[in-house]
């Protein structure tokens, strides 16, 4: 049986940005948005864009709004997480590297955990 997967996106006041990340991840895995006690339309915009919105009051910080989305991916079965910045820091297009990599160990010996490296040369210095 393959590796059932997340996308985890926590968000606080990204309604300008969330929705092309939740689009794009949407075509490789299911997407929690957790959103972080914002004060715009994070949470509708990013619904809007197809992911599944889990919303705390009040804003308690991204290491909070992690946690809350591993509770999430535990309670509905799901294998793994893969997370995602809402502001776009991370390429969706990059995800699939992950998912194959899980999955070609998956189950036998799966990592605890893959970590990214970002190629900074390309993002503006303002979003480093």
């Amino acid at each position: 049986m393959p590796a059932k997967i997340l996308a985890l996106i926590p968000a606080f006041n990204e309604a300008a940005r969330v929705a092309p990340v939740v689009e794009q991840a949407r075509t490789h895995l299911p997407v929690l948005v957790v959103d972080d006690g914002s004060t715009d339309d994070t949470s509708t915009v990013a619904q809007a864009a197809g992911a599944i919105v889990v919303r705390q009051e009040p804003n308690q910080g991204k290491g909070t709004a992690l946690q809350r989305g591993f509770r999430y991916a535990l309670e509905e079965g799901f294998d793994a997480v893969l997370t995602l910045d809402a502001d776009g820091q991370h390429d969706p297009a990059e995800m699939p590297l992950f998912i194959d990599t899980f999955a070609a160990t998956f189950p036998e010996t799966a990592p605890d955990l893959i970590i990214g490296r970002r190629r900074f040369r390309q993002m503006p210095w303002v979003r480093r």
